[in-house]
């Protein structure tokens, strides 16, 4: 991390080189795979084969500022050869701190000067309401949030999720065993990234069990409760009960100042307890604007695992074997967070340049057809090399499985002209 010319970032050997390979003019082009390809000519969804650093300084000629959200699943640096990071050879040195001894450390700078372009690309595709999920393990995360800090600004930084990927037990490991992995959220401008919220869980739904003239409700103490951090005089004040007693805060303030309580005097329910004082209560619905009641999700997650994202894919690819895919509702958890706009009909893209097996195509497609949303997809996977596994074919595979299966459910095509179940392949071509 250089701190010589007052600036705090992390610097390795190459970094500037990396740099400059986001912003070099683009001299390939996509061609169309029919043969991969579902209703291309209608198709809202992309799926597009090739080296993703050309692929993404192709989209930015046609889409800078325009995507909506991004989730990756990038490869975690674990110190093995990869063919990814064969353009970023050593260079005669290891990464660390700029001026220290790096003595026999594993050289991370390959892993960084092939991710910091890919990330500086991402942040010109988003639209400034837009968000980045990238998923990460605790042995990179250090690195990885240097590098947004620097990309996107500290200040954009969302938020972090801590998944529990699995329970495993204590065998092969001396001190701590793994059970978590991360979700660094990043807003291209977080003070224009609209809230995250997500569906109320069945437990919390049923918690609303009372109901009057405008629907289910659950009551909330008005007193506000915990420890007090600074005082807050307008919090404090007398409320007069039905019978035209007094009633004093029994904590130390109230949730709403005197000006709020008698704009929305209707909300408030007075009842006595079982000493016969009077509680304050506020009535919480469950449909406050006509549709349900969501929450804003919190930074631990721990729905699904490993497993069964292995168990999804074993599905819906029979006979192919591919380690620890990314399991779909996750990604269409996350992605659920982010508000469709406001306009039903407005498309909302949703870029993976990791693709993989392509869990992120089904979590979208499966969140259109559950609540009829338009968002695309656009899917970027590397052609294999020779002797490789052609990754790119298994995402297909999973897509065409998702897609038959939701066209036997007769729904999630042509909404509104919205053909849901089509898609459009292409791949890389030139030099």
């Amino acid at each position: 991390m250089s701190a010589g010319g007052g600036r705090f970032g992390l610097d390795w050997p190459g970094k500037w080189e990396a740099g400059l390979e986001a912003s070099l003019p683009e001299s390939c082009s996509l061609e169309l795979v029919p043969e991969r390809s579902i209703r291309p000519d209608q198709a809202p969804h992309l799926f597009l084969e090739g080296d993703n650093l050309h692929i993404l300084r192709l989209l930015k000629k046609e889409y800078a500022g325009a995507i909506g959200t991004i989730y990756i699943d990038p490869p975690y640096n674990t110190g093995t050869t990869m063919r990814y990071f064969d353009r970023f050879s050593r260079r005669g040195g290891s990464s660390g701190l700029a001026g220290g001894d790096t003595g026999s450390r594993r050289d991370d700078s390959p892993w960084l000067s092939f991710l910091y372009p890919r990330l500086i690309l991402a942040r010109e595709l988003l639209r400034e309401d837009g968000a980045l999920f990238v998923s990460i393990d605790d042995r990179s995360i250090h690195h990885l949030r240097y590098l947004l800090d620097e990309i996107f600004g500290p200040d954009n930084h969302a938020g972090t999720v801590v998944w529990r990927k699995k329970v495993v037990r204590g065998r092969g490991h001396r001190h701590i065993i793994p059970q978590t992995e991360y979700v660094v959220v990043y807003a291209r401008s977080l003070r224009s990234l609209p809230s995250f919220s997500e569906p109320l869980s069945p437990e919390m739904i049923d918690e609303y069990r009372l109901s009057d003239e405008r629907g289910p409700y659950k009551r909330i103490p008005l007193a506000k409760t915990g420890t007090a951090h600074s005082p807050r005089p307008n919090l404090v004040y007398p409320i007069e009960a039905p019978d035209g007693t007094l009633i004093s805060c029994p904590t130390h303030q109230w949730r709403w100042s005197k000006e709020t309580l008698m704009a929305r005097k209707s909300e408030l329910e007075f009842v006595k307890n079982r000493m016969g004082k009077w509680v304050v209560y506020t009535r919480q619905r469950l449909y406050p604007d006509g549709s349900l009641r969501r929450k804003t999700p919190v930074s631990f997650y721990d729905r699904v695992s490993t497993s069964d994202g292995t168990r999804e894919f074993r599905t819906l690819c029979q006979g192919a074997l591919f380690d620890f895919p990314k399991p779909s509702r996750l990604i269409k958890d996350l992605l659920g967070w982010v508000p469709l706009p406001v306009d039903s009909q407005e498309p909302l893209i949703v870029l993976d340049f990791f693709a993989g097996t392509c869990p992120t195509a089904q979590a979208v497609l499966e969140l259109n057809q559950s609540d009829n949303g338009h968002r695309k997809f656009i899917m970027v996977q590397d052609t294999p090399a020779e002797g490789q596994t052609d990754i790119a074919a298994l995402g297909h595979k999973r897509i065409q499985s998702v897609l038959s299966a939701l066209k036997k459910q007769n729904t999630g095509q042509n909404h509104h002209g919205f053909d849901n179940l089509a898609y459009r392949t292409m791949r890389l071509s030139g030099p």
